[in-house]
């Protein structure tokens, strides 16, 4: 584990909070988290934030379906693993509401594939449900952009 890593979990513990729960007060910071995480391929950061109930899962055309966090963090480092983040936008956050509340995030994530120069640009597509005081994803789905 990085020191960086080490000091920032340190933090949390001494204020109290729960690393893994810690993806933000509401949900547009839970979101923004989310993509810089994302953009950035943090993978092990990513996982704290994960339902510990389950992830389902869609990488573009292939449905993975529901898997435990654990799993669903080793699907997201396989799939993150070949390509370089360009940057992420959170393009839409909504409450939809519901008990436990539940929400959701869009966020434009442009990425190439390591080695080349072409962009590729994504939708992520992120459910949340409150859980534990915070935040957690329950669904994610990478799909090719949509333009209106």
């Amino acid at each position: 584990m990085n020191t960086a890593r080490t000091l920032l979990i340190g933090l949390f513990l001494a204020l109290g909070l729960s690393p893994g729960t810690c993806l933000g007060q509401s949900l547009e910071d839970a979101a923004s988290t989310f993509a810089g995480l994302w953009g950035a391929g943090e993978v092990s950061s990513l996982e704290g934030h994960l339902s510990p109930a389950g992830v389902r899962l869609q990488w573009e055309t292939r449905q993975v379906g529901s898997l435990g966090h654990r799993h669903a963090a080793a699907s997201i480092r396989e799939y993150l693993g070949s390509r370089e983040g360009v940057g992420t936008r959170v393009t839409r956050v909504e409450e939809v509401g519901g008990e436990p509340p539940k929400g959701y995030a869009e966020i434009r994530w442009e990425s190439r594939i390591q080695g080349t120069s072409d962009v590729l640009e994504r939708t992520v597509f992120v459910a949340f449900t409150s859980e534990d005081g915070g935040w957690r994803v329950t669904e994610l789905r990478v799909l090719p952009l949509s333009r209106s």
